[in-house]
């Protein structure tokens, strides 16, 4: 079955000074009309303290979450549409508005051909009203992905920092929402930028190893700081704007001093490279983050170190100061962290606070038959939960190879066997994981390729990939397809759940990127990126029959009917429709029509009364089976990526690129006579 077919979310609690504590009311904020339930916080991105240090400010995929800083309870969320990692943002200095990196349009598609995301035409920065959650304006003319933003320091400006292939700084005015000029030399992407205390100077940190110095009047450059071995990440003045702290890969943080512009100490100790800068707020001590998991404290005029933080399991990628001087928040964020926290410490003592939980990135989940946990898979892991309570049962931890880009291709498959008894997830590229669903230790590992198959790979550039996989209805066996995605090769593979044995079904053009048994367990159906869907027998390989489809961009998401008379498919990219096909012919009986976007997933209601779609349209789409009518429309979404019913039928849950998922409330509908 499609990757799309198993996907929800845990309800994440709260850690409190170290302990979970209940904090439920968060998966209530700000839902859509119709939505039970939110579950999930989204991949984390940066920490920032209001100005007035009332708020502790956490930028996810899903939107702003509010914390109180002390206590660390959640207290708002501020959504925000079409985020876009590494999800920058800032106050302003009166602590209105926020201004956060987002997109217009992004094309996501559900395969590995997706497996980097599509040319985007615009992205932008939208300014919230941070009390009443508004959007207030949008700046458009952003090429490429924004990876910071900066207030001057009397809000008039904000400056946006593009990242790779961008590599520009765009001044916008906060009034009026017009350009104000660009900042344009550096030759390698913009990572921070920053306005010097007194406003009349903007700082720029970029991965061409290089800090510059612009007029921030006349946006002309003044300056280049050089010394760095490898890119900057950061750059921060201190208080009084005599000196400025960068931070690097090269594993170091240099001081330089702003009158002279030349370097005057390097502070030493991280063991990989440091990710962010802040000073504290007196000036007397500077903070540093990195990537070997610490967070330093250092003597600001004198660069001694002073204390290290250790409690994060990942590396630490945003730090922020509490503008009375007393926490530090830190966080360890991303799509592919195994740690994914917020830490709040305490600046005297060094002890953690509070440790903010719930930010994973949530790639898919299965119901169990009995409906009564879910299994979720997360890049770090997987989890257990009860699906009544929310309540966390198990997880199974495995670290995860840190990547370059956020959006490489990862998984993101789980499902049930028909007993309970087991679940298979993939987890990387080439190998399914088979865990007891009751102790979540691992049984076996079905590696689809070998040493030889990597040599391959490495000489023609081919990638392989997972991108579907389902049990037979006795449990025996699991069909998963894929293939080498660049190439556009297509395999299915069938695998004997207790020998491991494998079985190659197919082999040829066309990329698999949907699978499905028939509920007789007699049929392998599986569709391709050549708008096919090919019908195999289950237990012979014979092929049976090729189905010629009317979509466009492939057959991306395709499930059999309860009562196996009819196969759902759904095309890819701009394909819009549903069609239903006579699974015995192949005859298409039916299109479903009113996405306006590719459709990215398909679900029968248990009772095959219903069918529920998701699209990239941001829409969840329920149909009648017989009739072919459209019953309701859920929106709240950005873009869908799954949706599953729970299997009594009542529950319905989709899932966003954000990595969080909405449950929605379904009325059983009585089958048309």
């Amino acid at each position: 079955m499609k990757i799309a077919l198993f996907l929800i979310c845990p309800i994440l609690t709260l850690s409190i000074c170290c302990s979970a504590t209940a904090a439920e009311d968060y998966t209530q904020f700000s839902l859509p009309e119709s939505a039970i339930t939110r579950l999930g916080k989204g991949t984390l991105g940066e920490v920032r303290f209001s100005p007035d240090g009332s708020r502790l400010a956490v930028c996810s995929s899903v939107g702003i979450w509010l914390y109180d800083p002390q206590t660390g309870k959640e207290v708002d969320l501020l959504v925000r549409t079409d985020s876009v990692y590494p999800f920058p943002f800032a106050y302003s200095p009166d602590g209105k508005t926020i201004a956060t990196g987002s997109r217009d349009k992004t094309w996501v598609t559900t395969g590995p051909r997706g497996s980097s995301i599509s040319p985007v035409r615009d992205f932008t920065v939208q300014l919230w009203d941070v009390t009443t959650g508004e959007e207030k304006a949008t700046l458009r003319g952003h090429e490429r992905r924004i990876y910071a933003i900066s207030y001057s320091p009397d809000g008039a400006t904000i400056a946006t920092a593009g990242g790779r292939g961008d590599n520009t700084v765009y001044l916008w005015d906060t009034a009026t929402g017009k350009s104000k000029g660009m900042l344009e030399r550096h030759t390698g992407s913009v990572n921070a930028v920053v306005y010097s205390p007194d406003g009349n100077t903007i700082a720029t940190a970029s991965s061409d190893d290089t800090v510059r110095l612009w007029d921030a009047t006349t946006a002309k450059h003044k300056t280049t700081l050089t010394g760095h071995a490898k890119r900057v990440n950061a750059v921060v003045y201190s208080p009084d704007g005599n000196t400025i702290a960068t931070a690097s890969s090269d594993d170091t943080v240099r001081l330089w001093d702003v009158r002279t512009r030349k370097h005057k100490i390097t502070l030493r100790g991280h063991t990989d490279s440091v990710s962010a800068v802040v000073y504290s707020p007196d000036g007397n001590t500077i903070v540093s983050t990195s990537s070997d998991k610490t967070v330093r404290l250092w003597n600001a005029h004198t660069g001694k170190h002073e204390a290290t933080f250790t409690g994060h399991t990942d590396r630490v990628t945003s730090v922020a100061y509490s503008p009375n001087g007393k926490t530090i928040a830190t966080v360890s964020g991303g799509r592919h962290s195994n740690d994914s926290t917020v830490r709040l410490w305490n600046t005297k003592t060094g002890e953690t606070q509070a440790v903010l939980i719930g930010h994973h990135h949530i790639n898919a989940i299965a119901y169990a038959s009995d409906g009564e946990t879910l299994t979720c898979q997360q890049m770090n892991g997987v989890r257990s939960w009860d699906a009544k309570t929310g309540k966390h049962k198990t997880t199974r931890i495995h670290k995860v190879k840190d990547t370059s880009t956020e959006y490489s291709h990862a998984g993101g498959i789980s499902a049930y066997s028909p007993d309970g008894s087991m679940v298979a997830t993939v987890g990387s590229l080439d190998t399914v994981q088979l865990l007891d669903a009751r102790t979540r230790k691992r049984k076996a590992a079905l590696k689809h390729t070998n040493y030889l198959d990597w040599i391959y790979m490495m000489v023609t550039d081919r990638e392989y990939g997972i991108d579907a996989m389902a049990f037979s209805p006795d449990g025996n066996t699991i069909v998963t397809g894929g293939g080498y995605y660049t190439n556009d090769e297509g395999m299915v593979y069938l695998w004997h759940t207790r020998t491991r044995k494998r079985k190659t079904i197919y082999k040829g053009h066309g990329y698999v990127s949907s699978v499905a048994f028939s509920p007789d367990g007699g049929t392998i159906a599986a569709g391709n990126w050549e708008n096919e869907v090919r019908l195999w027998h289950a237990v012979t390989g014979e092929e049976l029959q090729t189905i010629h489809t009317r979509h466009k961009g492939g057959v991306l998401s395709l499930m059999y009917s309860p009562d196996g008379t009819t196969i759902a498919t759904g095309g890819g990219y701009t394909d819009t429709t549903v069609h239903l096909l006579d699974a015995n012919t192949g005859t298409l009986k039916t299109i479903l029509k009113g996405h306006t976007d590719g459709v990215t997933s398909i679900v029968y209601s248990p009772d095959g009364n219903m069918i529920a779609t998701g699209s990239r349209d941001g829409t969840v789409r329920l149909w009648e089976t017989d009739t072919g009518k459209h019953k309701a429309t859920f929106t709240g979404h950005t873009e869908v990526t799954s949706v599953v019913y729970s299997p009594d039928g009542r529950t319905l849950a989709s899932r966003n690129t954000d990595g969080t998922v909405l449950l929605w409330e379904i009325t059983p509908t009585p089958r048309t006579e």
